[in-house]
């Protein structure tokens, strides 16, 4: 029994150093070429043993980009919720990657990670929790700092500049620019740091805006239809205010409550037809308009009904390994206490992980069960969906 666990191990370690060879031939070649990948070691990196590696989370294709890099196969922490496709779910369990719950400490991902620690692998998490939607890395997650301090392992660091304008979270087509890596070592191994730190030294090597670093390095990111789906992040029109009231064409947008109109240029900065703007950039946009939403809502706390969307469509996973069913459909509503689809109500005060499932998707979980919302209009923006409702959970949490 004891030399069958040996043999399994082994064709399992031959099968993903095969997949990795493969990869680095094939997709990673075409990844390099496509974006144009630079590396830029600042410091000397780990050549053996375990560590982490750190990134800001701007485009889907982070992992593989780091992956391009390393010679060796890389344990990634991934949501769970891709693994509840089966197809995809089976390559990534073939693979080692960790499958990790949003928003909650989650024993089945850190037994993962420390699996993959034991076994000298490194393990690769993009600690924000989520792709950035305007560029600017977010906060990152407590836990990560936690789990670098018990461990104890060599910590490296992947800044990634130019994969936002690449492709933008909410953008519909790709860009040709340029993507740079920059890798550092920031924690060696024993270096036996205090937690804070542990989080001031991540934190500032992972800190990256990308609209500041446009300013300077005038990389023209180029492509087209530049504007579709801008309204997925700017959900308020930075001119009127009005929600929900942006539309997009391929390479302008406009308000349909004042009729002002917007474009992008080939660096990533938005320009309007005249009327003035609370800010050039997407990371500026975004800024304001949470503000905003904060105002609307204290500014009219008699109103019952925050907003609501017509098309949507409830899925359910009622456990982890199950995946998503459409259980309901109909207006999506969002009131002072409940969030409402269909015949489904579900109380602010019980949601909890509230992420946006790669662009066009709402989750939560409500009552140990795991929720997705959709809508038949695409563009209907889940990203203003996360924002109202997280604030309408503050004010009932402080209320």
């Amino acid at each position: 029994m004891k030399n069958t666990g040996i043999l399994k191990r082994f064709l399992k370690a031959l099968a993903k150093y095969s997949l990795l060879y493969l990869y680095q031939g094939t997709f990673g070649l075409y990844l390099r070429l496509r974006y144009r990948l630079r590396f830029i070691v600042r410091t000397t990196l780990p050549a053996k043993g375990p560590f982490f590696l750190l990134g800001n989370h701007t485009n889907n294709l982070d992992g593989p980009f780091l992956q391009c890099f390393f010679l060796r196969p890389i344990h990634f922490v991934v949501t769970e919720g891709v693994f509840k496709n089966k197809l995809l779910g089976g390559l990534l369990k073939l693979v080692d990657y960790i499958p990790k719950r949003k928003s909650t400490n989650d024993i089945a991902a850190i037994r993962g990670i420390m699996n993959a620690v034991e076994r000298g692998g490194i393990v690769g998490i993009f600690p924000e929790g989520g792709r950035s939607w305007d560029g600017v890395t977010g906060p990152l997650t407590p836990a990560t700092f936690r789990l670098i301090g018990r461990l104890n392992i060599p910590v490296v660091a992947a800044n990634i500049r130019g994969g936002y304008l690449s492709e933008p979270r909410w953008a519909d087509r790709k860009r040709r620019g340029r993507v740079e890596v920059h890798l550092e070592t920031v924690i060696e191994s024993g270096a036996h740091l205090s937690p804070e730190e542990i989080e001031r030294r991540v934190t500032a090597a992972l800190a990256h805006n990308e609209s500041d670093w446009q300013r300077s390095a005038r990389i023209p990111f180029r492509g087209r239809a530049l504007c579709r789906g801008i309204e997925r992040l700017m959900f308020l029109c930075p001119v009127c205010s009005a929600l929900g009231s942006v539309v997009s064409a391929d390479d302008e947008a406009h308000c349909t409550a004042c009729r002002a109109r917007f474009t992008l240029d080939v660096y990533g900065f938005l320009h309007s037809d005249g009327a003035p703007l609370p800010a050039d950039s997407m990371d500026g946009i975004n800024a304001w308009q949470h503000r905003r939403i904060a105002e609307m809502l204290d500014e009219t706390p008699h109103i019952p009904r925050i907003m609501a969307d017509e098309g949507g469509i409830l899925l359910c996973a009622p456990s982890r390994t199950e995946p998503f069913r459409r259980i309901d459909s109909g207006k999506a509503m969002l009131t002072r206490r409940q969030l409402i689809i269909g015949r489904y109500g579900f109380d602010l005060a019980g949601i909890t992980g509230i992420n946006v499932y790669f662009k066009s998707h709402l989750e939560f979980q409500y009552q140990n069960a795991d929720y997705r919302i959709g809508f038949e209009n695409p563009y209907v923006s889940a990203y203003k969906w996360q924002c109202v409702l997280e604030q309408a959970k503050k004010r009932i949490s402080i209320e």
